[in-house]
């Protein structure tokens, strides 16, 4: 009888747990290492996703987080990564999102992967197209890459320019699509601290403040 009734309770238990899990809003996060948290320190507690989620916990509504961010992944097809050819970007199609968080671009800006910014804008509006047409109907916000640190080289000149292109590029497409677009951007400008020595990776204190812009903006707009 007592088996019996452990059973029970265990049954009863998961069912709980599943309906709990279904009554959270699911939430997508697209991007390279600025998603996946490359090189900050303690990656599985200090990328942003991770810190958003613990910054959620204090919101009403509950939510699941999911990083499908991968290293060195860009927009364009013909780079030397494209972010639709990775088994993460087909984890991120099943996921069932209500809500996909994409934070592209800054790997787009590389010598290697650039060809030039009509390129990224029609590759950037497909990989959209790829998340609208899937049967669960996510909502898709859009985050611009933060500013690039230049270090004066020409290099990284070339490539802090490019990062603005692709910044006005998704706020058109934005605007054209009627999606809403967090401007990272422009919330990184003054704050080189939030770096790694390269001036392109968020280091934890970058991942933190990516997860509370971001996640202010969840909470408030998903009441």
């Amino acid at each position: 009888v007592a088996f019996g009734l452990v059973a029970v309770v265990l049954i009863f238990w998961n069912l709980m747990q599943n309906t709990a899990d279904q009554q959270k809003l699911k939430v997508a996060f697209i991007g390279d290492e600025l998603t996946f948290g490359t090189a900050v320190e303690e990656r599985e507690d200090n990328c942003y996703p991770v810190q958003l989620q613990k910054y959620m916990e204090q919101a009403e509504k509950k939510y699941r987080i999911g990083n499908f961010g991968v290293e060195g992944a860009a927009v364009q097809k013909k780079s030397k990564k494209p972010y639709t050819k990775e088994e993460r970007y087909e984890s991120s199609t099943e996921y069932k999102a209500d809500l996909v968080v994409m934070m592209l671009g800054t790997n787009d800006t590389t010598e290697e992967n650039w060809t030039d910014i009509d390129t990224f804008q029609k590759d950037y509006q497909s990989l959209i197209k790829g998340y609208q047409d899937l049967k669960s109907s996510p909502e898709i916000w859009l985050v611009t890459p933060p500013m690039i640190q230049s270090d004066g080289s020409t290099e990284m000149e070339e490539r802090a320019k490019r990062v603005e292109e692709i910044k006005n590029a998704i706020e058109t497409i934005g605007e054209k699509n009627k999606l809403t677009v967090l401007d990272l951007y422009s919330y990184s400008q003054k704050h080189p601290e939030w770096y790694q020595e390269d001036g392109v990776r968020l280091n934890k204190d970058g991942a933190l403040a990516v997860a509370d812009m971001v996640g202010d903006c969840i909470i408030n707009k998903t009441k």
